[in-house]
């Protein structure tokens, strides 16, 4: 992937952690891109940025499973 959008790296990561992205086809949707662009945006979260991404079939959602993007990131959780 050559350039990621942060503001669409942020919006994802807020649809994840409040788990309401619905299938990939619905995430593209919500994020404007193209399914093979979510993809891509996937890969290099996992990849890159060393989140757990998953889908839940049952709940139609994709979630994280471990760290999410802010504790991946180095950020502490306060609250």
């Amino acid at each position: 992937m050559k350039r990621v959008d942060l503001k669409k790296i942020l919006y994802m990561d807020f649809l994840i952690r409040h788990k309401c992205t619905g299938t990939s086809k619905e995430f593209a949707a919500k994020m404007d891109m193209s399914r093979s662009t979510l993809f891509e945006y996937i890969a290099y979260m996992r990849d890159e940025l060393e989140v757990c991404i998953l889908f839940d079939k049952f709940l139609g959602t994709y979630y994280y499973a471990g760290k999410n993007l802010y504790t991946s990131l180095g950020f502490k959780v306060v609250g």
